[in-house]
């Protein structure tokens, strides 16, 4: 992102604890992933749009002989992440959108859930790519679908979605990186949709979370009034605190490994 852009769902201590819990919930996915579609020999490693540090710590324990960096345009988030620095981890205040990262090419690049926030992801990929080594690899994480019957969370990713278009941003990322991978002849080494179910709990416990980040954005406040916002908030509340656990929600996660050409 640009220093004029924002993350959707904020930069605070707030999203601090949701990102911690986010990271709870998709980093076996993720970490698999990574196991699978990296590249045999990894010095290099750049987690871009790192925020608090959680998948920057992935990828240190994924390939532990890696310099592994962070890079994030919040200056909260990466506060936050020097907090809990690993030996091997460093973090940098750096646009990922713009000037090349610092450091040689990367053996891997790893950008799980940002391309949501980039309102011209087609050309940033691009770009991401000419920052890897010769066998480098840019794996990407993001939305492909999210499943569910719950009309709370039906309801809560519908006005999500119509916020997120109103910014030049999609929540559903996977189809416009197919699209890009195809239109421009990208070296696609691995295309896959991996469902993770999740628990009502924990998605009631994220999607609060981020009501609390973005309940005063312009185009919430002008098409929904404060009731239909705290009732949203109430249903959650109420599948936060229920005591049995199930869960009615899956998202379908699209994971692209990506090479130079």
């Amino acid at each position: 992102m640009t220093e004029d852009q924002s993350y959707a769902f904020g930069d605070s201590m707030l999203a601090d604890q949701r990102l911690a819990l986010l990271a709870q919930v998709f980093e076996p996915t993720s970490a698999a992933f990574i196991g699978h579609a990296g590249p045999e020999s990894v010095k290099y490693a750049i987690d871009l749009g790192c925020g608090p540090g959680y998948a920057t710590r992935m990828l240190a324990d994924a390939f532990p002989s890696a310099s592994v960096i962070g890079l994030d345009i919040s200056n909260h988030f990466i506060r936050s992440a020097r907090s809990r620095e690993h030996a091997t981890t460093r973090f940098y205040l750096h646009d990922v959108t713009g000037n090349p990262p610092p450091g040689p090419p990367a053996d891997l690049m790893y950008a799980r859930y940002l391309l949501t926030h980039i309102s011209d992801p087609t050309v940033v990929v691009s770009r991401w790519l000419d920052f890897l080594s010769r066998d480098g690899r840019l794996l990407i994480e993001e939305n492909q679908s999210i499943d569910t019957d719950n009309p709370v969370f039906v309801n809560y990713l519908d006005i999500l979605t119509r916020m997120l278009v109103g910014q030049s941003n999609n929540l559903y990322l996977g189809p416009t990186v197919e699209e890009l991978v195809n239109s421009a002849g990208l070296n696609c080494l691995i295309d896959q949709v991996t469902p993770v179910r999740v628990s009502d709990r924990d998605t009631a416990t994220m999607f609060r979370m981020n009501i609390e980040s973005w309940q005063h954005n312009p185009f919430i406040l002008d098409n929904y009034s404060q009731r239909d916002v705290l009732s949203i908030m109430s249903a959650l509340d109420s599948i936060r605190r229920a005591d049995e656990v199930f869960s009615s929600i899956t998202f379908n996660v699209r994971q692209f490994a990506l090479g130079r050409s």
